[in-house]
């Protein structure tokens, strides 16, 4: 069962530090924090939602001279050599993106941009909300100023063209070194990437709102004893169940 939105509404007034802390009582400890080197785009990204899989693998298939017009054309079609843009690669029904939709993507760390501004657009337009690679996001400059939700680890200039095809979309992956299951919840912020087991998201929130409050009221007695202002992250809410 995927992560519900209840769950979700959850999960998007916690932290990962809060996550965490809420699998470690579970005895998932250092199971499904994702490793390090994938970074946001930029500081203060955020998002929780629900895990879309896909893998590719990398290919590095030559592409032979052509005319523009030839080379633009091929760009946005399925190829015999399978080297075409990412949105020709999705299979037939599958749609880049969807609400509450966290693309999880394994590129073997390539450097080949599969994700960039345009697509990246696409997608938040269709609903998704947050996107992890393990692998390369090229136009990175317009990505920030879009402020487009991303971790990766890698930034590039290169095109997928070539060089990665589809391997398999919507089953298991390993990403960043955590196994993802379409279904699973995913939370980032600036802290890294955690994945939420479906099967035990909703106690996973709770605990995790449970850690949070906890520590929005000590730093709130912290805040009111140094005379500092308020702020949204001691305001004190009601639990949400």
């Amino acid at each position: 069962m995927a992560i519900s939105s209840s769950t979700l509404e959850i999960l998007r007034k916690v932290r990962t530090s809060d996550v965490t802390d809420a699998l470690d009582s579970l005895g998932y400890m250092n199971t499904y924090e994702m490793d390090p080197r994938l970074r946001p785009l930029f500081p203060g990204v955020f998002f929780a939602g629900i895990a879309s899989t896909a893998e590719f693998n990398i290919i590095n298939r030559t592409i032979p001279a052509m005319s523009y017009d030839e080379f633009d054309d091929r760009q946005y079609k399925r190829n015999a050599d399978r080297s075409s843009h990412p949105d020709a690669l999705w299979p037939a029904g599958h749609s880049f993106g969807a609400p509450d939709e966290v693309h999880v993507i394994d590129t073997k760390q390539s450097r080949c941009g599969l994700l960039g501004s345009n697509n990246l657009l696409d997608a938040r337009v269709k609903g998704s909300v947050g996107f992890v690679i393990d692998g390369a996001c090229r136009d990175s400059g317009e990505c920030i100023m879009q402020k487009d939700p991303v971790f990766c680890s890698v930034r590039s200039m290169r095109h997928m063209a070539g060089r990665l095809e589809l391997a398999s979309m919507g089953k298991p992956i390993t990403c960043g070194g955590v196994y993802v299951r379409p279904g699973d919840g995913v939370i980032a912020d600036d802290d890294g990437i955690v994945v939420i087991p479906q099967e035990d998201g909703e106690e996973v929130a709770k605990r995790a709102w449970r850690v949070q409050d906890k520590d929005r009221r000590m730093r709130r007695a912290f805040y009111e004893k140094l005379g500092m202002p308020m702020d949204k992250t001691v305001e004190l809410e009601e639990r949400p169940w």
